[in-house]
């Protein structure tokens, strides 16, 4: 509710009136005011009115303190995100998370933008795209075909077909060389009403057809959140020794939340050379492509290709329409840079401002590290630590304020080195489609770079109201799983492929006493899953490691699973 703020005058005159009035009540009329009270009345008047003045700013520390000492994610500049597309590798090019990207706007100002993950880009291409809906097979707009392709005039039509009940989207990829596709990634350019298949996108399953055409557990693939909403995918089975293509952390770039291009790009892991798999045509496939392509198709699918399949929900969008185009080589970059300086405490003091709030001409979007003259780490203000030497920092206002570290003796170290990331925020919105002109890589090369897309996203801050109720709705929730509507609610939106769920309460006795335990039961269906009795395994393992981490401790829980009809 807004407040009317009061002036020094107001509260010079409020002080005199209740000055008399007290007074009075002791027997004493004062018809003028001494002058000493008077300056005195008069500069706290001022006092107050400065104080009044900064509410705002008071109230924006306070909630930022809150808000750091539960852990919970920080107020901060959101930087803008753009998709480029790195095109020009015959052979396979590793780009690395953090590569530096330019841009320059019609205005002449220049942004730089920063690659959120690592990528591999190579001469490998999609030489067809095709969305399979309700008993028909067609091909998908905005696929850049090969010439041999196009030449074939392939129909436009759908073509009736029976592969399941689900829609599912068919991606045929050449890939350049014996490399196959590890650490590729696909763009996926959705129309502004397709937000149903994006999401969807970000949850449902992937699979690499195998050297027979089979579509079957080796090959499935899931996908995972990663650096700024990107999706890294995951092989379900795992190989020995494979990490599975996670790279370790690193502070090339930093963690970013999801940008505005989130859910659309996906990284594939390291494909191993057993699971390289290529096939001519998916079994299911050959009848429809041959109708498709006419009498060039058996010329045209001769080539063993690597082959992915995504199965979507069925009341999904139709798929044509909300899929403009599928493009390899993508990754999203975000406009961020590192700000690296040595603070001198006798010549900079303790408060450094980091952001425009505190008269920058940049906005902060995280610190990344603060390290004292023995190269030991500075503490958040809030973290334990049984250290007493060990110094500390504490962003409040746009300021980084720091509390030195001491020397072994006692003694304040007289220097730190701050690293921290800075954005553009809102004013790098204005580089559009074909303005990221030149990427930088640490062995030079010839790489074209071209960002199909507008940078969008980017915030100069977050407001007291958003950050107030982001605040809000993270006490009350705080991930916790209390109430069997709680549990009922978790289980059935961790994934979409859980038909129902049946939760009942029973004792058993371990160890000579009685505990309670919480048995839930998911019902599955068998054409939902790619490989049913696999999957099925995975999902319960992982459901019950989510429910145990949430749920209420002395409190035993049994996931199990059963086949319905659909």
């Amino acid at each position: 509710m807004p407040y009317q703020r009061a002036t020094a005058i107001e509260i010079d005159s409020k002080m005199r009136e209740d000055f008399r009035k007290r007074l009075k009540e002791y027997g004493v009329s004062a018809e003028a005011t001494d002058p000493v009270l008077a300056v005195l009345f008069r500069t706290f008047a001022q006092q107050m009115e400065n104080l009044y003045s900064d509410t705002g700013r008071i109230r924006l520390a306070l909630l930022d303190e809150l808000i750091a000492g539960l852990g919970i994610e920080p107020r901060k500049a959101r930087p803008a995100q753009a998709v480029v597309r790195i095109l020009g590798a015959s052979s396979p090019v590793h780009v690395d998370a953090g590569a530096v990207l330019r841009s320059q706007t019609p205005t002449g100002e220049r942004f730089n933008f920063s690659t959120d993950a690592p990528v591999t880009v190579s001469g490998a291409q999609i030489v067809m795209a095709a969305a399979y809906e309700k008993g028909l097979l067609r091909l998908l707009p905005g696929v850049e075909m090969p010439e041999p392709f196009l030449a074939a005039r392939p129909a436009l039509d759908p073509v009736k077909v029976n592969l399941g009940p689900n829609p599912a989207l068919f991606l045929a990829v050449q890939p350049a060389g014996k490399e196959h596709l590890s650490g590729h990634s696909f763009y996926f350019d959705l129309t502004p009403d397709a937000r149903p298949v994006q999401e969807a996108l970000a949850t449902e399953t992937w699979c690499l057809a195998g050297p027979q055409g089979e579509f079957s557990g080796p090959g499935i693939l899931r996908p995972r959140p990663a650096n700024a909403g990107l999706r890294r995918l995951e092989w379900l089975l795992r190989t020995a020794g494979a990490a599975n293509g996670e790279e370790e952390v690193q502070d090339k770039t930093p963690m970013l939340p999801p940008g505005f291009y989130a859910g659309r790009v996906f990284l594939l892991p390291a494909i191993a050379p057993e699971r390289q798999f290529v096939c001519a045509v998916p079994r299911g496939l050959e009848a429809p492509l041959g109708r498709i392509f006419g009498r060039e198709a058996q010329t045209l699918f001769a080539q063993p290709r690597a082959w992915f399949r995504i199965v979507f929900p069925r009341d999904i969008p139709p798929l044509h329409t909300a899929i403009g185009g599928v493009y390899l080589h993508a990754i999203t970059a975000s406009n961020v840079e590192c700000f690296n300086q040595t603070i001198v405490f006798d010549k900079h003091g303790t408060a450094i401002p980091i952001s425009r709030e505190g008269g920058t001409d940049w906005q902060l979007v995280s610190p990344l590290s603060l390290i004292g003259e023995n190269d030991t780490p500075y503490l958040e203000e809030t973290v334990p630590s049984t250290n007493p030497l060990a110094g500390r920092y504490a962003i409040r206002n746009g300021r980084i304020e720091i509390t030195p570290a001491r020397w072994p003796d006692g003694r304040p170290q007289s220097l730190v080195n701050i690293r921290v990331w800075v954005s553009a925020g809102e004013a790098a919105n204005q580089v559009g489609p074909g303005m990221i002109t030149s990427l930088e890589l640490r062995g030079g090369g010839a790489l074209r770079v071209l960002n199909p897309t507008s940078a969008a996203g980017g915030t100069s801050s977050e407001s007291y109201a958003s950050a107030q109720e982001r605040f809000a709705a993270a006490l009350l929730s705080r991930d916790r799983v209390v109430t069997r509507a709680d549990l009922f609610a978790v289980v059935r939106a961790f994934d979409r492929r859980i038909r129902d769920a049946r939760i009942s309460s029973i004792v058993e006795r371990v160890g000579g006493a009685l505990r309670r335990v919480e048995r839930v039961t998911v019902s599955l269906a068998r054409e939902d899953f790619t490989d049913p009795d696999l999957e099925a395994a995975y999902l319960r393992d992982e459901l019950q490691e989510l429910l145990e981490k949430r749920f209420l401790h002395d409190i035993g829980l049994s996931v199990r699973t059963e086949w319905v009809e659909p």
